[in-house]
């Protein structure tokens, strides 16, 4: 057996197992060192891109906050242009409405001079003319009538249009007997108008109603076949918190490709040669409803009369 004469001394193999681990651990620390590396720039190049972005961010932040005030000082501007445009809309309104009031109470002396100059031929002088003189006299005299009556429906309807509106409890019953008894009497045949029960109190203006009635009143007598004597029926039912009140009546009736138009301004149905009438009447019933925050509608056709209907809150 053979022994180490030198103990303590390391043997020849554990130099290179020295020099092994010595690499190692310097190619481990070269291996670290650049991953550091390449760590620290992708952590710059991320910083740098969160950096790019937070400026950004921060000039669109400046932009909209610009464009928020820019948007701001325009509704502004538009908002004041708008005030002053309204307002010399207004103002040219009223001088608009106050010359159509002047010059439609100017229009209607001389038509009513027209009418009395033209009564006067008829009567004084009307032996010295022949046939066809007299004919053209009762022409211009009923043309005048007619236009006096449109130039009172037109001022009838901006009244309403722009009149104050107060609402207040209307005895409709007693309403609808005193616009009977004090009906026109210059209709070539008297109509017959019955009233069935008592009509009840309803929440409205007077003076529109009475401008309802009085039109729906007036139509129903006016739009019958000739000889045929105008029966007028008005009656009245309640629909939980409103009354609808029926004006019915035994005319001649709407086609229903016209029922449409019979509300519109300025809109015949029928010829002015075979019932007269400016239009108008009709519209000034449906804006003086809505003025009144009611409803106005009709059953109607041709050849077997109509039905007219307001309704209106309980008085």
């Amino acid at each position: 057996m053979i022994t180490d004469p030198t103990p303590g001394i390391l043997r020849p193999s554990e130099p290179s197992r020295v020099q092994e681990t010595m690499f190692a651990l310097n190619e481990a620390l070269m291996v670290g060192s650049v991953r550091q590396h390449e760590f620290t720039e992708a952590a710059e190049h991320l910083n740098a891109q969160l950096i790019a972005e937070i400026a950004e961010r921060k000039r669109a932040q400046q932009d909209l906050a610009a464009a928020k005030d820019e948007v701001s000082q325009y509704a502004q501007r538009l908002e004041e242009m708008v005030r002053e445009r309204t307002g010399q809309l207004r103002e040219t309104i009223n001088e608009l409405e106050e010359f159509s009031y002047g010059v439609s109470h100017d229009l209607r002396a001389p038509l009513r001079a027209m009418q009395s100059y033209s009564q006067f031929l008829v009567d004084e002088y009307g032996t010295q003319l022949d046939e066809k003189g007299v004919n053209y006299l009762h022409q211009i005299m009923r043309s005048a009538v007619r236009l006096d009556h449109l130039i009172q429906d037109v001022l009838n309807y901006t009244r309403i249009l722009h009149s104050a509106l107060p609402m207040q409890p209307v005895d409709l019953d007693r309403l609808v007997r005193d616009i009977i008894e004090t009906y026109p009497n210059g209709l070539p045949i008297k109509p017959q108008i019955t009233i069935r029960g008592t009509l009840p109190k309803v929440m409205g203006n007077e003076a529109l109603l009475t401008q309802c009635i009085s039109n729906l009143l007036g139509n129903g007598a006016k739009f019958v076949a000739p000889g045929i004597t105008p029966q007028l029926e008005i009656a009245a039912e309640e629909r939980r918190e409103c009354v609808r009140v029926w004006f019915k009546d035994n005319g001649i009736g709407i086609a229903s490709e016209n029922h449409e138009r019979i509300f519109r301004l300025l809109e015949r149905i029928h010829p002015a040669t075979e019932y007269e009438g400016t239009g108008i009447g009709l519209t000034i019933v449906r804006k003086a409803v809505e003025r009144m925050g009611a409803q106005v509608g009709f059953d109607s056709e041709l050849g077997k009369g109509s039905s007219f209907w307001i309704q209106l809150r309980k008085g």
